[in-house]
């Protein structure tokens, strides 16, 4: 209809300052003038049975009684998502925030419903409950946000060690596992690896050079120089092996701050 903008199926409008990935369109309105609006698609399918009208009205099917109209639309609950949104970003942006509150907030911020971490860390939990019990440690009896500093300090510990792995596969942080590692020091919390399960592991050059970093002498046969290394390593003294230390390689570093060059809102 003229003047009034009829968006793709399914779409949703955008109220507030529009994101990434969100679209924009063009309209006239009824006075002829260019208009532009913001909407969003949906990432998955609308559930069915879901109302194609919202805010309607609805009419029982055994009654011609019309039930009570919400105070708020669907729409008008659209609407203050993307307000409460904006608002929260600008707060968070600009707003003073102490650092016990902060921190809580990374807790809390966790434990979201938007928020999925595939965790190295062991356990039964997935998902939001993985989170959740977390962020439940910040709340008193009476349900308002703790500040105790001690409480915030353990809440923020156990959730970095839910989110943060070095594990391959699935739960791998990436990069930001190895600076975290390096900036609190993670090194002198590697285990002894002069075991026979990880030597074994090594190429022979590799474990040549081992060898010779603690005053032995390389064998002609690989196994007898790898048992006089296990047997080194099975007293007081500590094998870290240089790969395994946390310090990122200076690429994955340029990579990074790259991506956050062009990926970052400020």
């Amino acid at each position: 209809n003229w003047g009034q903008p009829e968006l793709p199926k399914k779409a949703e409008r955008v109220y507030g300052k529009p994101g990434k990935g969100d679209l924009t369109g063009l309209y006239l309105d009824r006075e002829g003038k260019v208009q532009t609006i913001h909407y969003r698609m949906p990432d998955t399918k609308a559930e069915k049975g879901q109302s194609s009208s919202a805010g309607d009205s609805l009419i029982d099917d055994d009654s011609t009684v019309a039930k009570s109209r919400p105070d708020v639309t669907q729409k008008g609950q659209d609407m203050i998502g993307d307000f409460r949104t904006d608002a929260l970003h600008e707060a968070l942006a600009r707003a003073p925030i102490e650092d016990d509150m902060l921190m809580a907030l990374l807790v809390l911020a966790f434990a979201g419903s938007n928020v999925r971490v595939d965790s190295g860390a062991g356990g039964m939990l997935y998902g939001g409950s993985r989170f959740g019990r977390h962020a439940a440690r910040l709340f008193t009896e009476d349900g308002r946000l703790s500040f105790d500093t001690d409480t915030v300090r353990g809440a923020a510990r156990a959730a970095l060690i839910d989110a943060l792995s070095c594990r391959r596969g699935m739960s791998n942080s990436g990069v930001i596992s190895r600076v975290a590692g390096e900036a609190i020091g993670a090194d002198s919390f590697l285990p002894n690896m002069g075991t026979e399960d990880f030597l074994v592991c090594l190429s022979r050059q590799s474990l040549e050079d081992t060898a010779k970093g603690v005053g032995i002498q390389p064998s002609a046969r690989v196994r007898d120089t790898r048992a006089e290394l296990v047997g080194h390593f099975a007293g007081e003294a500590v094998l870290v092996h240089p790969t395994a230390l946390f310090a990122p390689d200076p690429e994955e570093i340029a990579a990074l701050l790259r991506h956050g060059d062009h990926g970052g809102d400020g």
